[in-house]
């Protein structure tokens, strides 16, 4: 096999917490992620040259030395000893700047495509570890099941297999507004509110036991970055709170700009659609998607 192609599928956070930052400047926080059917396309293919080769649809993405797909090939070659390079085509369809990991899950996704090529030469813990070191939402993307983040995000332990159906399936909706919020900026604006933004883990937990207990998505929905971010760009919290009082579940996911909501059967998509149209403009991101 000298070439394959692969899902790399975007990220929402149904919960963010974030509860302090720490000595190393990262910040503690505990997230309940998963997977969505929606995502990017990459292509990899062995080349004969010595040198990875980067090529995208989306002319907005780098595709210079400092790309995670070109970092997790690097790091790829670092672990295994081998002098493989690649060629990546990637078809993107995640929004950068929203929150959706779409970064991230590219990484994981061309470290996992790799192996495959090169006969894996590194375990399922292998791909975790070199993830680790590439960003803190890379390991996630390895294994893509439902998971409580802790940590840095870096601590991964799946969800109970009787709480992870309850997840899988669910239809939501992704909308997000014409503009990129910056990781970065986004912890630090987080930080220059201590203490009053950050959230303990006491009250995290009680919403993953009410979770638990009732088996409603709509328990876990919160995101500390809402406030802090919001205050800056009052197109979000504006828009999530007219739709909280239609009855309709949200939230923000991630640091970044993108929003989702939860529907079911008797939703209306279009009227969600128009709402989100109203208050951002015609150029807005929107999409319909489930959980994997």
């Amino acid at each position: 096999m000298h070439s394959l192609s692969l899902n790399s599928p975007a990220k929402v956070n149904l919960t963010l917490s974030v509860h302090a930052r720490r000595s190393d400047d990262y910040h503690d926080l505990s997230s309940l992620v998963v997977a969505l059917a929606f995502g990017d396309s990459l292509h990899l293919s062995l080349n004969k040259n010595s040198k990875d080769r980067l090529y995208s649809d989306d002319p907005d993405v780098p595709t210079g030395e400092n790309n995670l797909i070109l970092k997790a090939a690097a790091a790829f070659r670092s672990i295994t000893g081998m002098s493989m390079f690649f060629d990546f085509e990637l078809e993107k369809r995640i929004p950068m700047g929203a929150g959706l990991g779409g970064g991230s899950s590219n990484a994981a996704i061309a470290l996992t495509g790799m192996n495959q090529l090169s006969g894996s030469p590194l375990s399922r813990l292998d791909l975790l570890h070199v993830a680790a070191k590439l960003g803190s939402d890379c390991p996630f993307f390895i294994q893509m099941l439902p998971a409580n983040l802790s940590g840095r995000g870096e601590i991964i332990d799946l969800l109970p297999k009787e709480h992870a159906v309850k997840l899988k399936g669910q239809k939501l909706l992704l909308f997000c507004p014409p503009l990129r919020i910056n990781t970065v900026w986004a912890y630090k604006r987080l930080a220059e509110t201590y203490p009053l933004a950050y959230e303990s883990e006491e009250v995290a937990n009680t919403r993953m036991e009410a979770f638990y207990a009732s088996g409603s998505i709509s328990e876990l929905l919160s995101n500390t970055f809402e406030t802090c971010v919001g205050s800056k760009y009052l197109v979000i919290p504006c828009l999530l709170e007219q739709l909280r009082s239609e009855g309709i579940p949200c939230s923000m996911t991630g640091s970044g700009s993108c929003c989702f909501a939860l529907t079911g059967p008797e939703s209306n998509v279009e009227e969600i659609r128009k709402l989100c149209h109203q208050a951002w403009g015609n150029e807005i991101f929107f999409v319909e998607t489930s959980i994997l």
